[in-house]
Formats: structure tokens, sequence, C-alpha cells
């Protein structure tokens, strides 16, 4: 388990140098995009929203894989190379009939686990395994790879990170990618054991994400094929407490303050 002090630590340490690396990146490129309309009526609103927007991105998938593998480092979690991972996908086509049949069990039925698609998986792949011996690797189709690879143990866990907004239909997207990556993981070793999971590292909402979300998530099963703001964090560093850290960590810089008054310098700087 990551302890307290760590988890503050390297989320402030993170939080921090992700700020500064945007801010020294955009004084250096400066504001590249415009509006014809917007510049003219409000050029100073403009300015901002583009500065915050910038400040959104820069703050967002590449720092919650930042925090995700440096706080799994701390809890034993070994971080795999998931390039290996690009370049699993089987060249054949013998097993996708599994996935458009769970796929549509899975968007019909209610609270469909993934369990009986992995059982079928691994006994399809353990029977061909003569014919299966042939098939080339590939590299995965464009979406399918993962975003983080940890092993503890001997278990396997294929990390998709994404946003809390979500759109409609994205739950059975996303239950199709799981199942590919699956696939991909299990053919060239149907006897290792993997756990692929989407991963939202924090809940917007004031009421628990699954209702918040629960038509647009659904049919994934949260803390089965997804895992969701402190659920996260616990599996991440073993410690009950992390999303409870994060927060304190935002409210000590916002109780500091030189973040806002650095980001207010900035805008200024492009004011003038």
């Amino acid at each position: 388990m990551v302890s307290d002090e760590k988890i503050k630590k390297i989320v402030k340490n993170i939080f921090i140098d992700s700020f500064n690396s945007w801010k020294e990146n955009k004084l250096k490129k400066g504001i590249d995009t415009s509006h014809i309309l917007l510049d003219q009526i409000a050029p100073n609103e403009r300015l901002i929203a583009t500065i915050i927007q910038s400040l959104q991105t820069s703050l967002g998938q590449k720092l919650w894989e930042k925090l995700t593998v440096d706080l799994a480092k701390q809890n034993s979690f070994e971080i795999c190379d998931k390039k290996i991972f690009q370049n699993s996908r089987p060249k054949t086509k013998d097993l996708d009939f599994l996935i458009d049949k769970w796929h549509s069990k899975r968007a019909d039925g209610i609270r469909v686990s993934m369990n009986g698609y992995i059982r079928e998986l691994k006994k399809e792949i353990k029977k061909k395994q003569k014919e299966f011996k042939k098939v080339q690797k590939a590299k995965v189709r464009k979406g399918d790879g993962v975003d983080i690879w940890l092993k503890k143990k001997t278990k396997n866990y294929l990390l998709e990170l994404k946003s809390p907004h979500i759109n409609a239909g994205n739950g059975n997207d996303f239950s199709k990618k799981l199942m590919r990556q699956y696939q991909h993981h299990l053919f060239w070793n149907y006897k290792s054991k993997v756990k692929a999971l989407v991963c939202i590292p924090y809940n917007p909402f004031d009421i628990p994400y699954e209702k918040a979300e629960k038509g647009r998530i659904s049919p994934l099963i949260k803390n089965q094929d997804y895992l969701v703001d402190n659920d996260y964090w616990k599996f991440i560093t073993g410690n009950p407490n992390a999303m409870k850290i994060f927060k304190e960590v935002i409210n000590e810089i916002k109780e500091d303050g030189s973040m806002y008054s650095e980001l207010d310098t900035l805008i200024n700087n492009f004011k003038n």
C-alpha cells in the first residue's frame, strides 16, 4: 500500500510539474488558434477561453497516465511495455464470432458478465492450438491498444483511461474493445491471468457515477469492467483514502494561490 504522505507528495509534484510544463510550452508557442468572429467582438474572453481550454487538455489523459504509473510503481506493480501489446493482434478472424456473440448478449441483457466470454475464448483457443501455431502477429487496429499495462505477481492488467464524460453508445464500444483486448492477450497464452479495465479517474457528478451515466456506460459493470474515482485509485495504490488525498492536494494548491497567480500573469502577458 502507498502511504498517505507518499501519495500526497507524488500527486502534488505531478500536478505542479504538469502545469509548469504546459506554461513553458504556451509561452514558447503562443496562441496558435483564431476565431473570425469572437476575436473581434469579445477578444479578451476568447483569449481566456482558449488558454483555459489548452490547460484543460494538457491536464487530461497524459496527467492521469503519469499519476497511474508513478503510484503503481510504489504499490509493487510492474510497468510492462505497452508497445508489445500494440503488436499482438492475431492475423485470424477465427475468434471474431465469439466477440459478436457476446457483444450482442451484453448489449441486450442486464449485467451480463464478461466471464462467460473469457471462458469460451480460452476454450476455443485451447481447442485450436495446432492450427493457431501458424498465425502471425499484427499491429492492433487503431483504438484497440492499451494506455497502461501493469503486472503484479502473475496477473496482467490492461488499462484503458477514459474521460468521465462519455457519449451515448460508448459503453457498447468499450465492451467490444475490452473483448478484443482479451482476445489479443490470451491468443498467445490462454493460461495467462489477465484483467482488462476501463478506468475513469474521477467522478464529476454529485451522484454515483453508475447512476449519472447509466444509459451511456452500459453494458459495462462497475468494478468488473470499469473502475471509477476512488475505486480506481484504491486499486492502483492499495490505499482506501487515495481520492480523499487527491482532493486535499488540490485544495492545498488552491489555498496556496501561486498556480492561479501564474495563470493570471500568463493571460495578461498575451493581452499586452
